[in-house]
């Protein structure tokens, strides 16, 4: 009897035992499924942290979201949010970062598909305004929020009056006029109100045109056949084009806050100076001017007429070429008087029969447009960012280059929590995350 109570002792103990080892098991894969899910969440957390330190300048004017690229920086952020996440919870099971490592090689700054992301949404938000503005949609919500722009506007007005007034005479310091003065004369050299503005060539070499060998060039032809080869017409074309023209100055729409009055010309043409972009921009309105006006005086019968007359008198000349020629000069003459009238903010219906009455499609803007339609994506985008880069620069007083940012980063993070089954595991379990953190 004695001796059968002594092995349904040892059965007992042996299905107590394996019920204890089987729910320590339990609990050590429910602790690793929960380490794994508060690694993957801090984690998270950290990245959209880092993420929302982006270059403020550069997201304030042009919409572009982008965070410095330098490795010194990403992996102790992240490694500051991560370790802070963990820290401030009161969980039981609390993983330890052991080690944080970031890579940005497939979002460098220079990398014009990434920044085509961007611009491709931009364009459409762009694009969606356009359409509430024609519905007066957008003219209501304007009115609906003017309280709130007045009450922006009036805290604007009280910034500028608390600023330090002007030394008295005899004391020593400068104004906060003399002082912007003096630093806009240090960051352009190059500005000339004669010669009109100019890139700074001290920094030329780190513009991304030059870092990513764009050249300029002001053929049309070469545009549009590198265009249709390499890119097509696209919706990111269209959409990309309609970005530019909308946040970059021009001929006709200049700001005071940019390096180049004419951001939209340099796009198109590359060119260094306002001067040669603008005289760029108007042979290449001229050339699209007088092939159209050409057509359509070939198509004219009253015109074919008189040309057909002056043409007689030039016997020694065929007809047909004379004809062309005379309709050729003709188109001329007028190809220069509309290209002035768009230079000044007149209409100049693009295509015949147009009607200046639709509204679109005649602008200033709406030809600079079509001209952007035959750009490359990478020739438009490396010298959009090369304005970028210049008037983030001029905006913050600092440098800024986009070879030193990136648009998101791979977090790659090792942690470690104690195990309920050292004997088993070991005293320690390790866990690794790996994340990708992009701006969208």
């Amino acid at each position: 009897m004695k001796k059968n109570s002594g092995f349904s002792s040892i059965y007992v103990l042996l299905c107590l035992s394996s019920l204890v080892l089987f729910l320590l098991c339990v609990c050590e894969l429910c602790s690793g499924y929960a380490a794994g899910s508060i690694c993957e969440n801090v984690c998270l957390v950290a990245g959209k942290s880092v993420l929302s330190e982006y270059q403020p300048d550069l997201q304030r004017r042009y919409g572009v979201f982008a965070v410095t690229a330098f490795p010194q920086k990403l992996e102790p952020l992240n490694a500051f949010y991560i370790r802070q996440n963990l820290n401030g919870t009161s969980l039981l099971i609390r993983p330890k970062l052991r080690e944080c490592t970031v890579s940005c090689e497939e979002t460098q700054g220079l990398d014009v598909e990434s920044l085509a992301d961007q611009i491709d949404t931009l364009g459409l938000m762009m694009l969606g305004k356009d359409a509430l503005d024609e519905t007066g949609a957008l003219r209501l919500l304007r009115e609906l929020l003017d309280p709130l722009e007045n009450r922006e506007d009036k805290e604007a007005a009280k910034h500028v009056k608390d600023l330090p007034p002007s030394p008295p005479e005899g004391q020593s310091g400068k104004s906060p006029a003399e002082l912007m003065r003096e630093y806009d004369d240090a960051m352009h050299p190059d500005l000339g109100e004669h010669e009109g503005r100019s890139l700074v060539s001290a920094h030329k070499e780190q513009l991304p045109t030059r870092l990513l060998d764009v050249r300029p060039s002001s053929s049309l032809l070469k545009y549009a056949a590198s265009a249709l080869l390499q890119d097509g017409l696209s919706a990111g074309v269209l959409l990309q084009s309609r970005y530019v023209v909308s946040v970059c100055s021009d001929l006709l729409h200049q700001r005071d806050d940019t390096v180049l009055g004419l951001e939209t010309e340099y796009v198109l043409f590359g060119r260094d100076s306002d001067r040669e972009n603008e005289a760029e921009m108007k042979d290449a309105l001229f050339k699209i001017r007088m092939a159209v006006d050409l057509a359509r005086n070939l198509k004219n019968e009253t015109k074919l007429s008189t040309y057909a007359a002056a043409a007689a008198a030039f016997p020694a000349v065929p007809q047909p070429l004379a004809v062309l020629i005379l309709a050729a000069i003709d188109a001329a003459v007028q190809a220069e008087e509309e290209v002035q009238t768009l230079c000044s903010g007149g209409f100049v219906a693009i295509a015949p029969g147009s009607g200046e009455q639709q509204g679109r499609f005649g602008t200033y803007r709406d030809y600079a447009m079509l001209l952007l339609l035959l750009l490359p994506q990478q020739t438009r985008l490396a010298r959009l960012m090369d304005m970028m880069q210049a008037d983030v620069a001029y905006m913050d007083g600092a440098s800024f280059a986009f070879r030193d940012y990136c648009y998101g980063f791979v977090l790659h993070a090792e942690f470690e929590k104690k195990s309920f089954l050292p004997v088993l595991s070991g005293p320690l379990r390790h866990g690794t995350v790996e994340q990708a953190h992009v701006y969208r």
